[in-house]
């Protein structure tokens, strides 16, 4: 991962030193909202010797909620110096389910027949670093994204035929990681509707994150406005932090922009 990172700062460096920022002196862009979304796939705890990949949805009955979305981003006229996005993702979920088979997770096992409680933080934030190469009816950003994973998973388990037996174990989900940035949006002139697609991306090996928006929306007088669209975020590891992983989330969002 810091080899990776090393390369697309440099990359980034190189390629977008020259780049021209918009005429805009200063600008500043707050959006928030709500994000449905689905939750699947399965994860894997490799410091426990034996263990199977555990399922989400069946065997914790993850399955997706709501959750929330807020960035603020300030772009200016200085060439070199790149616009910065700063964004949060609120996902958090919480789910009881009864066990079908025996489960291995945070160095426990968990009989068959158990009533599991389990908490997810799939939570993160975000550091963007971007530069417009164009601005006008058609934008294009181009830039490194730094994405925080601040989050856990817990699980506590009560066998149903054991009075008082119970299990808990916990794994954090904390590890930073650098991502390709890019946007492209296209405004209708004289109506002040938009659509664009926007996405961070990495990989190397078995290892992949990438997260993309699509999106439609509608600027009112006074730069507030309306947007909706789509996400989907797909998270694949190996070996990191001792954890296999390959969890997806889909689903639709809802938020509030405001621009000057």
């Amino acid at each position: 991962m810091k080899t990776i990172a090393s390369a697309t700062i440099i990359g980034i460096g190189f390629c977008l030193s020259n780049v021209s920022h918009a005429d805009t002196l200063l600008g500043l862009y707050v959006g928030g909202g709500n994000i449905s979304y689905d939750m699947s796939g399965e994860i894997k705890d490799l410091e426990q010797p034996g263990a199977d990949f555990l399922d989400l949805e069946d065997d914790l009955g993850l399955e997706g909620e709501s959750g929330s979305y807020l960035y603020v981003a300030i772009e200016h006229g200085i060439p070199v110096l790149p616009n910065l996005k700063v964004a949060f993702s609120d996902i958090t979920e919480s789910a009881t389910n009864l066990t079908q088979r025996s489960i291995d997770f945070g160095g426990e096992t968990f009989p068959a027949n158990s009533r599991v409680n389990t908490d997810l933080d799939f939570s993160h934030y975000d550091l963007t670093m971007y530069y417009e190469l164009l601005d006008n009816w058609v934008n294009l950003d181009l830039g490194l994204t730094v994405r925080q994973l601040d989050g856990e998973m817990a699980v506590q388990g009560y066998h149903i035929s054991t009075p008082g037996f119970l299990i808990s174990a916990k794994e954090d989900l904390d590890f930073t990681v650098p991502l390709l940035y890019g946007k492209a949006q296209f405004d209708l002139p004289l109506t002040g509707l938009y659509a664009g697609i926007e996405g961070n991306w990495i990989g190397a090996g078995g290892t992949q994150l990438y997260d993309l928006w699509g999106k439609i929306g509608y600027t009112f007088a006074f730069g507030l406005g309306l947007e909706a669209g789509m996400r989907k975020l797909a998270l694949e590891l190996d070996d990191v932090d001792d954890l296999d992983a390959d969890v997806t989330l889909d689903g639709t969002y809802i938020a509030a922009t405001f621009h000057f």
